[in-house]
């Protein structure tokens, strides 16, 4: 056991790493006050990691040798003590390390690391590389990619060039020869954004009379210099003497940065540094203008909003289940639980599925409570989340919006927790580790920060609603939809009648398509709701049916027709689409299915055929992908600009906008059939979510048309009644019956390798260590739908763990954790992959 010496503290690091220890350093003279929480940058191998300071003091036990950390890279904690014992919470019971769930609660940008540059010296020649090839190759294989560059390069880039796993001992060898120079730096770090700025000299202005003489002066001389200075004068006085940005002066009055210089250097002006707080450019595009928390509440949204806030006030934990049809108000009741919420000195955190409802629902609450309100998701620059994240942790924001991973915002006096459309499968991380779900963290966390939760939705999640109906949750209901909206007609078009009347063009029904003609000419808005991006499914050789498959994957490469390309929507994978079929040689390649894309075009083609002119605009991952185009096209669809808006999910909840009076869904049948037992709610939740874009305002009725092939199933049937209570019946039967959650807690364990062989076997062997009782059923291996992801071959092993056999979950932890060591020490291979996915959301 290391003892401790004068000046020395040892520390407790979480690493970002995969195995499930601490890592014990020790710091000669560290800082007096309380260093738990912070940053640290520790060496780990060869290389330097940052880690989060959990434990310190003035002994520690450690069976390696303890080294010393290189540097504290924070002034004061980042993590305070609850948010420590979350994040530790999180990583056990999702079956992650805790160094890896610190870092996924950290903005990117946060976790520097020490990166080796290498650069060629200038006595190499090509005559002494040459000579080197013959005796030792790999060194001259460096000696070769270097001399390619001008500049450094990193030893990563090295290693992918030259195909070679380690270069290691070629680097130290070609170093102490002197032939390269190595140098560490530490990158990945981001950093304040800062501008100058510049303040008048107190001395300027000692006497009105000794300041006009100087402007005079400047007047005569240096004219521009005059206009500089008495327009910082002009902004001292109204901005009680705030510096100025020399970018902004010399933006407005057109002149150069040097005649402020100048004028610093006559002692007139004084330069400075000042932070800059980046943020997103909204401009003109503003989704929403008005200030919804002064509207009146009916008598259902009273009633949710005052129980909400009578538990706010209480100081005390309590879940509410808010179960509101579409268009109800829910988020006129989360303002007035947020108003509540400050009255009392408390933030607030707003949990948000995806991006897709980020801008319009961001833009209601700036609307309603101003700029005090920090976004937080994957779309905003590592500079803006870094930002936001230090102006939180900084007590400076009242309101947090974000996407799943705002759940580890550090937000001080947490009092409220919304979780919007809780239903939302987006909640759940799949990759990496943890693979948590926010919906469940946000309930853990508002126990810890003795907070209220408040899940809203309109067709909650089956594990939620039994929550609610057991009293686990208190559900507030609202009934009816706000300012006298009534919901909207709801018709299901039975595709196959329509296919042998022959009343179908292309992917439209004579139907849909005479209603869609209807709103262009009143000048209402149009959703048309396909989960299907790209313009078809697949391209298929007319002559041998050969189709074009993903080379990693073991899925059908999708057509996407603008840019002509094939494309995995799994790993990414795209290549030119063949003029002939490669199999056969044949000329003629049928399109078959239909992406978003393809439906826009044939609408386009079928309303020019009718005389009709429209503008139709798509809303997927492909017209998103550029920063600034979501919030562009929703704002045109908004304002009229564009007719009809097309897309995936993305358009099937949270947009709220009085215009659209029709919804078309173009094939209801889509996931209807997935292996994946939460497939016929997934159906029911989408179909109702999107059929709620109609008819929101009381002054137009909404209509819905569902083309369906099945027009039976019980998922469509109750999204067009409206009966969520009939679906839910009857789904927590089949549920209950077959041991899926809410009566079991559902496990996945992923194994993934190169070699399929392999990869089965060490499912096999991890299965023989599982431990066999009452409360745990294990299926497999299992071979999943997609059976080759990335180039890896996979294997499933399913554990359901009965709840009423193990209501805590206390038998199945143990019974991982035994069976990871024993798996771990007896059986594992480097070249297999192991995944446990708790509370797992994917299928099969």
């Amino acid at each position: 056991m290391p003892r401790n010496i004068q000046n020395t503290t040892y520390i407790s690091v979480a690493l970002p790493l995969p195995v499930q220890r601490l890592f014990i350093y020790s710091i000669a003279n560290a800082p007096s006050d309380n260093i738990v929480g912070r940053r640290i940058l520790v060496p780990f191998g060869k290389r330097s990691l940052t880690g989060i300071i959990v434990a310190a003091g003035e002994e520690a036990e450690s069976e390696f040798e303890v080294r010393k950390a290189i540097e504290i890279l924070d002034d004061a904690p980042i993590f305070n003590q609850k948010l420590l014992e979350f994040t530790k919470w999180t990583a056990d019971y999702y079956f992650a390390s805790w160094g890896e769930t610190l870092k996924a609660a950290l903005p990117q940008g946060m976790t520097p690391r020490d990166v080796l540059r290498i650069k060629v010296m200038p006595v190499v020649t090509d005559e002494m590389i040459f000579e080197m090839a013959k005796k030792a190759p790999k060194r001259a294989a460096v000696l070769q990619e270097l001399k390619k560059h001008t500049g450094d390069v990193t030893i990563g880039y090295l290693e992918k060039k030259i195909k070679n796993a380690s270069i290691a001992e070629q680097i130290y060898t070609l170093e102490r020869a002197k032939l390269i120079l190595c140098e560490r730096t530490i990158e990945g770090e981001a950093r304040p954004k800062t501008r100058k700025a510049v303040a008048i000299n107190e001395e300027t202005l000692s006497t009105q009379e000794q300041f006009r003489e100087a402007l005079d002066i400047l007047d005569k001389k240096a004219p521009k210099q005059a206009l500089a200075l008495s327009h910082i004068y002009l902004y001292h006085r109204r901005n009680h003497g705030e510096p100025i940005a020399i970018a902004d002066i010399v933006q407005e009055l057109k002149i150069s940065e040097q005649a402020i210089v100048q004028l610093a250097a006559k002692g007139y002006l004084r330069i400075s540094t000042r932070e800059v707080i980046r943020s997103e450019v909204i401009g003109n595009s503003r989704l929403a203008e008005r200030d919804e928390s002064t509207l009146a509440l009916s008598a259902e949204q009273e009633h949710a909003a005052r129980k909400i806030s009578e538990s706010i006030t209480s100081n005390k934990h309590k879940t509410f289940l808010l179960h509101g049809v579409t268009g109800s108000g829910k988020t006129l009741v989360y303002f007035h639980a947020i108003k509540q919420a400050m009255s009392v000195g408390k933030n607030t955190l707003l949990l948000l599925p995806e991006i897709s409802l980020t801008p319009q629902l961001t833009d209601r609450f700036r609307a309603a409570f101003g700029d005090n309100i920090a976004v937080l998701h994957s779309r905003i620059s590592a500079g803006e989340r870094f930002d936001q994240w230090r102006q939180i942790a900084a007590g400076k924001i009242k309101i947090v919006i974000g996407a799943r991973s705002a759940i580890f915002a550090p937000i001080e006096r947490l009092g409220l927790i919304i979780v919007d459309e809780e239903h939302e499968p987006s909640y759940k991380q799949e990759s990496p580790a943890p693979r948590y779900n926010a919906r469940d963290c946000a309930i853990v966390r508002g126990g810890m920060e003795s907070a209220v939760v408040v899940l809203g939705s309109a067709t909650p999640s089956m594990e939620s609603i039994y929550n609610a109906s057991t009293g686990k949750y208190h559900l507030l209901k609202i009934s009816s939809r706000a300012d006298d909206a009534k919901m909207p007609e709801i018709r299901i078009i039975n595709m196959q009648e329509e296919r042998k009347r022959k009343f179908i063009l292309k992917s439209f029904s004579q139907d849909l398509l005479d209603a869609i003609a209807l709103r262009i000419s009143k000048k209402e808005g149009v959703i048309l709701f396909h989960n299907r991006r790209g313009f078809s499914s697949l391209l298929e050789c007319d002559d041998c049916g050969a189709i074009s498959k993903c080379t990693n994957c073991s899925v059908t490469l999708t057509y996407h027709k603008t840019a002509r390309q094939l494309r995995c929507h799994y790993c990414g994978f795209a290549r030119i689409a063949p003029n002939a079929c490669e199999v056969c040689g044949g000329m003629t390649m049928r399109e078959i299915g239909a992406g978003t894309q393809r439906i826009e075009e044939e609408l386009a083609q079928l309303l020019e055929m009718r005389g009709l002119k429209a503008q139709i605009a798509r809303l997927d991952a492909d017209t998103t992908a550029k920063r600034g185009s979501h919030r562009a096209i929703l704002h045109d669809f908004a304002s009229g600009k564009t007719d009809i808006l097309v897309g995936t999910q993305m358009v099937a909840k949270g947009l709220d906008f009085n215009r659209v009076t029709l919804v078309g869904v173009m094939n209801a049948d889509l996931q209807l059939f997935m292996p994946d037992f939460r497939a016929s709610e997934r159906t029911f939740q989408l179909l109702t979510q999107v059929a709620g874009r109609a008819g929101r305002s009381g002054d137009y009725r909404g209509e819905v048309l569902i083309q369906t092939s099945h027009p039976d199933h019980q998922a469509i049937l109750a999204a067009v009644s409206g009966r969520y209570d009939h679906f839910y019946g009857d789904e927590l039967q089949l549920r209950k019956e077959a041991y899926y959650p809410p009566f079991t807690r559902f496990v996945t364990v992923e194994f993934s390798g190169s070699s399929e062989e392999k990869v089965h076997e060490q499912a096999l062997k991890f299965a023989y260590y599982l431990p066999k009782n009452q409360s745990l059923l294990i299926l497999g291996p299992t071979v999943p739908t997609i059976w080759r992801l990335r180039s890896q071959y996979r294997r499933f092993l399913i554990i359901k763990n009965i709840k009423h056999a193990d209501p805590a979950g206390e038998q199945l932890r143990h019974a991982l954790r035994s069976t990871y060591g024993n798996y771990q020490q007896n059986a594992a291979v480097s070249t297999v992959r192991v995944n446990i996915d708790i509370d797992s959301f994917g299928g099969l």
